[in-house]
C-alpha cells in the first residue's frame, strides 16, 4: 500500500463530505492539511536519513540516538500516512452509499413511494453506515494518539482492532485473515506500537501479493502459548522474501521493494519495538510464502 494519499480520492471524499454535511467536509479537510504538514516533515527527515546512511559528510554526521530517533519518526509518519489512505478507502465507500440513498429519497417521494416503512429502513441504513466511519476514525485516532503507557492487553482485542481499521483495505485487496488466537493471551507493551507490527506484516504481505501477482491471497495468524512464552506467527502465501534479503531484512533501509515504493524501515522498526520488551523477531521462507515468529513474555491472567 502506498504511503501517500492518491489525491484524486481525496479530492472525491472532500466533494462527498461536502454534499452530504458541512462540518463534516471541514473536519476532513483540515484532517488532510494536518497530513500535508505531517508529510513535508517526514520529506525532511528522509533526506537526513539518507544523508547520514550515505555518510557524505562525516563532520556533521548524526550520532546513533539521534538516527534511532529521526528511523522512529520516519516509521510513525509513514504509517500515519498508510492509515490516512486506509481511512480514506474506507469513508468513501460509506459516503458513497448515503448520497446514493439521498437521492434515491428524492426520486421515491416524487413517485409518492415514501412511507414511515421506507423512512425506518433508510434511517437505520444510514447510521449503520455512519457507525462504521465513527468506529474506523475512533480506531485512526487510537492508533495515532501518542502514548509511552504500558499496560497489559489481550493480543487478540489488538488484531480484532487491527482488522477493523484495514478492512476495507483487506476486501478491496481480496486477503482473508484467519485467526487462531486465544482470546485470554495477554502480553505487556504499549498497545498502539504492537498495532503498528501487525499493520506493517499485513502491508507487506499486501505488497508481495501485487508484486507477485497472487490470486489466492491468505494470511494466517497464530498466537500459541507455551512454556511460559508467547508465540505469534504471521504467515503468508505471497512467494516470500529473496534469498539475497532476507538475512538483512531487520536492517535499517533494506526493501524487498522497488526503489520508491519502499522506506526500508518497517520491519526495522517492528525488530526495534518487539526488542523493546525482551522478545525476538525472525523470519523464514515457506513453500507458498514467508512466516514471521514473534517471541514474547506472558502476562498473568
Amino acid at each position: 500500500m502506498k504511503p501517500d494519499i492518491n489525491q484524486e480520492l481525496i479530492d472525491e471524499i472532500v466533494q462527498l463530505s461536502q454534499n452530504e454535511n458541512e462540518e463534516l467536509h471541514n473536519k476532513i479537510k483540515e484532517f488532510i492539511d494536518i497530513y500535508s504538514e505531517q508529510k513535508k516533515l517526514n520529506e525532511k527527515l528522509t533526506k537526513e536519513n539518507q544523508f547520514f546512511s550515505k555518510g557524505k559528510d562525516k563532520r556533521n554526521i548524526l550520532d546513533h540516538k539521534k538516527k534511532d530517533k529521526i528511523i522512529e519518526q520516519q516509521s510513525r509518519l509513514a504509517a500515519m500516512g498508510e492509515m490516512i489512505d486506509v481511512v480514506a478507502h474506507q469513508w468513501k465507500q460509506p459516503l458513497n452509499a448515503i448520497s446514493m440513498m439521498i437521492d434515491m429519497l428524492r426520486d421515491d417521494f416524487k413517485n409518492n413511494d415514501v412511507n414511515d416503512e421506507y423512512i425506518n429502513d433508510l434511517d437505520e441504513t444510514i447510521h449503520l453506515q455512519i457507525d462504521h466511519m465513527v468506529n474506523t476514525l475512533n480506531e485512526f485516532r487510537n492508533f495515532l494518539r501518542p502514548s509511552t503507557k504500558n499496560e497489559d492487553f489481550y493480543l487478540y482485542s489488538v488484531i480484532n482492532n487491527v482488522q477493523t481499521l484495514m478492512k476495507d483495505e483487506l476486501i478491496s485487496q481480496n486477503v482473508h485473515i484467519d485467526l487462531n488466537i486465544d482470546e485470554k493471551l495477554k502480553t505487556y507493551g504499549n498497545k498502539n506500537e504492537f498495532k503498528h507490527l501487525f499493520i506493517n506484516l499485513i502491508n507487506n504481505s499486501i505488497d508481495a501479493f501485487n508484486e507477485h501477482e497472487i490470486l489466492v491471497r491468505e494470511v494466517s495468524i497464530r498466537c500459541i502459548s507455551k512454556d511460559d512464552k508467547i508465540n505469534i506467527e504471521v504467515e503468508d502465501n505471497a512467494g516470500g522474501i529473496p534469498k539475497n534479503i532476507i538475512k538483512h531484512i531487520f536492517k535499517p533501509n533494506v526493501t524487498t521493494k522497488p526503489e520508491g515504493k519502499g522506506t526500508g524501515i518497517g520491519l526495522y522498526m517492528s525488530s526495534q519495538i518487539i526488542s523493546k520488551y525482551n522478545g525476538t523477531i525472525k523470519v523464514q521462507n515457506t513453500k507458498l510464502g514467508a512466516i514471521f515468529t514473534i517471541t514474547l513474555g506472558h502476562s498473568n491472567i
